[in-house]
């Protein structure tokens, strides 16, 4: 079988006959590092990206049984959402993208482990990885992690999240120690920016509304389903004077206040 070196290079680095126009995976934040360096491009774009989302249920705690306990506890109750999750790897390599490298070289380093004693200028690869890792360090102005997007060409905005994980991977080194190629983990959660939280709120109801309690309904799953946010519940519990949340009856009305 003939190596075809060209396409094998458009197809990792998408360079070659048809990789004109190549997009970088991004990553923007709104931390410090962003306003002195702009976004962090990939150097290699990532083979895969994975997304994950969580719904938590419940069985309901029923009394009875037999067939009528079984079909009773077939039926899940909503108890909350969990934040998105994203996982993506980036390959970081400054021993094949030094000058001089060819685009195939650069290709086939990712089939063919290259010579590590071969002469060259590469440089330490951590001042390519470290502005990644950063995005897991409190930042100093916002004294928070900062808030990162991900972006990919016509894949925008993938993701807005914080960076919850980081693993760095070294793989190859100069005979002085030098690290010349890593392979960094990350997974990030998702969050909203506060653009993104006041547009939620603008399009909240601004009537008062009624709900009439189901089986298995909470004060956090009305608050989900009418605003969104489980964590709004208080504001139900106070527009009806509840004070205990577990003390819900079906057929009972609540009044769903307006979000100010």
């Amino acid at each position: 079988m003939t190596l075809n070196k060209a396409a094998l290079a458009s197809t990792l680095l998408g360079v070659g006959p048809g990789g004109g126009g190549l997009q970088k995976l991004t990553i923007s934040h709104d931390g410090t590092d962003f306003k002195e360096n702009g976004p962090i491009k990939a150097l290699f774009n990532p083979r895969e990206i994975s997304r994950s989302r969580s719904v938590s249920w419940q069985a309901p705690k029923t009394a009875g049984t037999g067939s009528e306990w079984t079909r009773r506890g077939l039926q899940q109750e909503f108890s909350s959402m969990q934040p998105a999750t994203l996982s993506v790897e980036l390959l970081f390599d400054t021993y094949e993208s030094r000058a001089g490298a060819s685009a195939w070289a650069t290709a086939a380093s990712l089939v063919v482990p290259p010579n590590p004693f071969q002469t060259g200028d590469a440089t330490d690869v951590t001042a390519l990885t470290g502005r990644v890792a950063k995005l897991a360090e409190v930042d100093t102005e916002l004294h928070r992690p900062p808030l990162c997007t991900l972006s990919w060409g016509a894949f925008s905005e993938i993701f807005t999240g914080v960076l919850t994980k980081l693993d760095e991977r070294f793989t190859l080194f100069l005979p002085d120690g030098t690290p010349v190629r890593a392979t960094v983990s990350c997974s990030f959660a998702e969050s909203v920016t506060d653009a993104q939280l006041k547009a939620g709120e603008l399009h909240s109801s601004d009537v008062d509304k009624t709900w009439t309690v189901r089986r298995g309904d909470t004060l956090h799953s009305i608050a989900a389903a009418e605003y969104g946010d489980p964590r709004r519940w208080r504001h139900i519990a106070s527009a009806n004077g509840i004070v205990n949340p577990r003390e819900l009856r079906p057929g009972q009305m609540l009044t769903i206040p307006r979000v100010s």
